[in-house]
C-alpha cells in the first residue's frame, strides 16, 4: 500500500465505518461483509485515493494499463465482482495497490522501474488476488473482529466514535504494511498464473522482484511487498522463479513484450510528488528511449546522452540490469533526461517500433 499520512487515515476510515455500519450485514465467505459491502466500501476510498493523489493525465497510458488489467480479468474463472477498475496514480512511491470490490492502483514510481510488460502484467495479477481472495476484507475482520464485535450494535453511538476510529486506523495501518506471508505468497501465484493464462511470460512477476530489489538495495525505498511483515524477498523472488519455471514449458525468453511497453511509457514523468500535499519543488525528468549502438556500454551512453558518466549504475538499475552486465547492440534501454517530454522530438531506434515525428 501507498504511505498514507493519519489525517488521510482518519478521513478514510470514517468513511469506511459508515459504509461497514450501514450496509446489512449478509452470510459470506467473509464473515460480516458481503461483496455488495466490498464494492460499496472500495468504491467510497477510491474517490478519497483519487482526491489525495491524482490521476496521472495521459489517457492513452492509462487505456493500456487498464486494457491489460481488464484482459486477466478476463482470464478469471470466476471474477467476483462485475467491474474492475485499473489506474495510474500521480505517486512518485514504487507502489501498487488495491481495495476491496475490484480497485486496483499502480503508481508512476512503479511504472518507471517496470521493464516490460508482462512484468506489468504479473504485477496487476498480484493486487487482482488481493481482491478476489478478499484479503483487505478478511484483514479488515481479523483487525476489529474482536473490539467491534464486543462494542456490538452501540458502535454507532457518538460515544464510540474515538474506540471505533482507533481500531479501524490501526487496522489500516497493518493493511498498508500488507497482509502477511500467506497472503502475499498466495497473490504471487494468483498473479503469475494469471498473466500466464493470459497469453504473458510468467518469468514476469519473478523479473519485476529482482528489478525491486535491486532499486531497493541502491535508494532504500520501499515497495508494500518488502515490508517486514511480509515474506523475505530472496524466498519470494526464488518462490515465483520455480512457479514460473514450472508453467514455462521452455519458452523463458517468450511474450514478454518489453519493446511495447517501453514505446507505451516513453515519456512518462519521473519523480516528483508523491501526493497532492507535497508541496516540495521537483526537477521536471522523464523517461526517455535510447537503443544501444555497437560499442556502447552503460558508462558511454550515461555520458553522452546525460552527460555524466557516473550514472552509469542509475541506468543499469532502472533496467532491472546487473552491474556488471553490458547492453547489446539494438536493445533499448530506458534513460533519465530532465526536463519535459517534447513529443516531436525525433528517436532513432530499430525497425517495428513506434516512434513521434516531427
Amino acid at each position: 500500500m501507498l504511505e498514507i499520512d493519519k489525517k488521510f487515515i482518519f478521513i478514510l476510515q470514517f468513511l469506511l465505518s459508515f459504509l461497514i455500519l450501514f450496509h446489512p450485514i449478509e452470510v459470506h465467505s467473509v464473515p460480516f461483509i458481503s461483496e455488495e459491502k466490498e464494492i460499496s466500501m472500495g468504491k467510497g476510498a477510491d474517490v478519497m485515493i483519487t482526491n489525495r493523489y491524482g490521476i496521472y493525465q495521459d489517457k492513452e497510458l492509462q487505456l493500456y494499463v487498464n486494457k491489460i488489467g481488464q484482459k486477466l480479468v478476463s482470464q478469471l474463472s470466476d471474477k467476483i465482482f462485475p467491474n474492475y477498475y485499473f489506474r495510474i496514480v500521480d505517486s512518485s512511491d514504487i507502489n501498487a495497490f488495491a481495495l476491496p470490490g475490484g480497485y486496483v492502483y499502480v503508481t508512476l514510481g512503479l511504472m518507471s522501474l517496470v521493464n516490460s510488460e508482462s512484468e506489468l502484467a504479473g504485477v496487476l495479477g498480484h493486487e487482482i488476488g488481493h481482491i478476489i481472495f478478499h484479503h483487505g476484507a478478511k484483514q479488515m475482520v481479523r483487525s476489529i473482529g474482536a473490539q467491534a464485535l464486543a462494542v456490538g450494535g452501540a458502535i454507532a453511538s457518538p460515544k464510540n466514535a474515538r474506540e471505533w476510529l482507533t481500531v479501524s486506523t490501526a487496522m489500516f495501518q497493518q493493511i498498508n504494511m500488507g497482509y502477511g506471508r500467506e497472503a502475499e505468497i498466495e497473490s504471487d501465484e494468483q498473479g503469475i498464473l494469471n498473466s500466464k493464462e493470459a497469453g504473458y511470460s510468467p518469468f514476469g512477476m519473478s523479473g519485476f522482484l529482482k528489478s525491486l530489489r535491486r532499486k531497493e538495495i541502491m535508494s532504500g525505498q520501499s515497495y508494500h511487498s518488502f515490508q517486514a511483515s511480509h515474506p523475505d524477498t530472496r524466498d519470494r523472488i526464488v518462490k515465483a522463479g520455480l512457479l514460473a519455471e514450472r508453467m514455462n514449458n521452455g519458452s523463458a525468453g517468450d511474450n514478454n513484450f518489453r519493446d511495447r511497453y517501453l514505446n507505451k511509457i516513453r515519456g512518462l514523468k519521473y519523480k516528483g510528488q508523491k501526493h497532492s500535499d507535497d508541496k516540495k519543488r521537483h526537477e521536471a525528468k522523464y523517461i526517455d528511449i535510447y537503443e544501444v549502438q555497437k560499442g556502447d556500454t552503460f558508462q558511454s551512453i550515461a555520458l553522452n546522452e546525460l552527460g555524466d558518466k557516473r550514472k552509469d549504475l542509475d541506468i543499469s538499475v532502472l533496467n532491472g540490469r546487473r552491474e556488471s552486465s553490458q547492453p547489446k547492440p539494438g536493445e533499448l534501454l530506458k534513460i533519465v533526461r530532465k526536463g519535459k517530454f517534447k513529443k516531436n522530438k525525433i528517436l532513432h531506434i530499430k525497425p517495428g517500433f513506434q516512434t513521434e515525428s516531427k
